[in-house]
């Protein structure tokens, strides 16, 4: 009942934003995202909340795991993308703003010296059977109460290498063959495995990534929990 409802309510207050675009007639001149940051959240401090499944991906929320970081992304372009089209290139978060900038018709030149990460999604809007050539990366040094240890992951085509900072365990993924990620190809295709780990490592040296140090604290037990939870 309370994931229905939360369903319910979304869906209502999507509905009134789209209702208020169409009343001030903006609706054609308004570029839509709809959109999350992170997978349903299926669990906290290791217990199983039982409102969200994200099945067949596994896991969710703060999770390394296809679950806690694969989320729909709804783009609504009048004039621009076809209706109802579908794309399947992986696309991320960091993308939405230099779409905006595009969209907006203004490059960002000049406001700030920071490099923009992600890339305009504006030629698979226009048009859907487009890629984009580069892979994505994650880099998140930290625990979280629901979801893995440490780790790092590429993303490159089909290809999902996961690296667990903990113990510096690898896997390695098929997600056009496996997207639930059950079957671990790491042993399988070591050739694979071990060039998306070089591309990993030089994406990491590339934007300098604070990596996790040992725990002076560490406790032996606590750790044999969380990585329980990875199974």
């Amino acid at each position: 009942p309370k994931y229905a409802a939360m369903v319910t309510s979304m869906d209502d207050s999507v509905g009134r934003l789209l209702g208020r675009l169409e009343h001030h007639g903006i609706t054609d001149n308004t570029l839509v995202i709809f959109t999350s940051d992170n997978g349903g959240l299926t669990q906290r401090y290791g217990k199983l909340d039982g409102f969200t499944d994200n099945y067949p991906l596994r896991r969710g929320k703060g999770s390394a795991y296809e679950g806690g970081v694969r989320v729909p992304a709804i783009i609504r372009w009048p004039g621009v993308t076809p209706a109802a089209s579908q794309c399947d290139e992986p696309i991320s978060t960091i993308d939405y703003y230099p779409t905006l900038l595009e969209a907006a018709r203004c490059d960002g030149s000049g406001t700030h010296n920071q490099k923009i990460d992600g890339t305009s999604l504006g030629t698979l809007l226009r048009d859907p059977s487009q890629s984009l050539d580069r892979n994505l990366f994650w880099h998140y040094p930290h625990y979280h109460a629901g979801g893995d240890s440490p780790y790092g992951a590429i993303r490159s085509g089909p290809w999902r290498l996961i690296e667990f900072y903990e113990d510096d365990a690898i896997e390695l993924y098929d997600l056009n063959a496996d997207p639930g990620e059950n079957h671990n190809l790491a042993g399988v295709q070591p050739g694979i495995a071990e060039k998306l780990h070089q591309q990993l490592d030089s994406w990491r040296a590339t934007v300098n990534a604070q990596m996790p140090i040992p725990n002076p604290d560490h406790d032996s037990d606590k750790a044999q929990q969380v990585s329980k939870k990875r199974k």
